[in-house]
């Protein structure tokens, strides 16, 4: 449950950061790639459609989260 709760505001979190900053997300790959890997091209070619998919599979999890708890 604990991991749909954490996917889940991850995912939204990162989906809003791309659609409205996406910029900021690329200067946090600069700073993260020293010591991970970098970040492709095409994720900040495609940040909306990325960035929306992020949020609605974030939502969804949420929601399922949501669902299991209620049951």
């Amino acid at each position: 449950m604990n991991f749909l709760i954490t996917s889940g505001i991850i995912g939204v979190i990162f989906g809003v950061l791309l659609l409205i900053v996406p910029n900021f997300v690329k200067n946090i790959n600069l700073k993260v790639s020293r010591t991970m890997s970098n970040v492709d091209d095409f994720i900040c070619k495609n940040n909306q459609g990325i960035g929306i998919c992020l949020t609605m599979s974030g939502l969804t999890l949420l929601f399922v989260a949501y669902y299991l708890y209620k049951t």
